[in-house]
């Protein structure tokens, strides 16, 4: 993501137990059935309905995989930063299938909320403010359609300061999760700074930080869409941005929309600064990256005991 930029970016088989067998052949049933009506001579009365009583099938429930949905910021049209070589879509698509290889190798099922440069929704193209909403929804949409553990957006900065560098995550402390999402983010940014700094690389740890009012307009709060709360959005305010509100799910002389939110902690987090020439060094390293992806890795790990359903 760009700092300072006004965008929505900164803102996705039971088995039971073989009890009989059925046979037609050679009178098997008719055996079975006298056997069952017949003792054995000197059966007590007790041992002979414990001996023809059947027994009530029983099913083990199968646990459910811890799940977790992993979100390559950006895609399409977005692009996210650009800078030194480096575009921030394609970055973080990469190092999201990074993370699905370690954390599937940790039993944990992996959601990916796009697999190629494309938006996360479906349905007619569409440009823009609403091209952007509907992807941004479509994304918690998926997470909370497959009632995922946690939710973790992965991006890279960007900045108009060359000088800007660093890693830093985001939670959200004005929705449910309050303390699980703060501590996942801390827990994805003291993990990737540690993968890293064991490898040799200097980064700079810029910190957990609430983005519950990233953006203040006019008086009213603005986080980043993904880990915020239901967001109202009036039919002015759509048109104003160029939104289409009939694209948008604005019904015939409807108001105002409110947008869905994850109903699952999350947090997101901010790979190193392409636009900082020694950032973008690391960004492009193969071991680096690496390092980064299993620091993910280990912060969502740390988390999933404590939330899995």
């Amino acid at each position: 993501m760009v700092a300072g930029r006004a965008s929505l970016w900164l803102a996705l088989a039971v088995a039971f137990p073989l009890i009989g067998i059925a046979c037609s052949r050679g009178g098997a049933s008719s055996v079975v059935a006298t056997l069952a009506a017949a003792p054995a001579t000197g059966t007590s009365p007790a041992a002979a309905a414990a001996i023809t009583a059947t027994p009530t099938p029983t099913s083990t429930p199968t646990k459910r995989p811890p799940t977790v949905v992993i979100d390559p910021g950006h895609g399409a049209d977005e692009i996210g930063a650009a800078a030194n070589s480096i575009v921030e879509k394609e970055s973080n698509l990469e190092m999201a299938l990074r993370v699905e290889r370690l954390l599937a190798a940790q039993g944990v099922r992996v959601i990916l909320t796009r697999r190629a440069d494309v938006h996360a929704n479906s349905g007619p193209p569409v440009t823009g403010y609403t091209a952007t909403r509907l992807d941004l929804q479509a994304r918690i949409d998926l997470a909370n359609a497959e009632q995922a553990d946690l939710f973790v957006s992965i991006h890279s900065n960007g900045s108009t300061n060359a000088a800007d560098r660093g890693i830093e995550s985001y939670y959200n402390s004005s929705r449910p999760f309050v303390a699980q999402n703060q501590a996942l983010a801390s827990a994805l940014l003291r993990n990737v700074i540690a993968e890293l700094r064991a490898g040799g690389f200097d980064v700079r740890e810029r910190g957990a930080l609430d983005d519950a009012c990233l953006r203040a307009f006019q008086g009213r709060c603005f986080p980043l869409f993904v880990l915020g709360p239901g967001r109202e959005t009036t039919r002015d305010e759509a048109i104003r941005r160029g939104g289409d509100p009939a694209a948008l799910g604005f019904a015939p002389g409807q108001d105002s929309i409110t947008s869905r939110a994850t109903q699952m902690p999350g947090a997101l987090i901010e790979l190193l600064f392409i636009t900082n020439p020694l950032d973008a060094a690391i960004l492009q390293t193969d071991a680096a990256r690496e390092a980064m992806a299993r620091g993910i890795v280990r912060g969502i790990m740390e988390r999933l005991p404590e939330v899995a359903r």
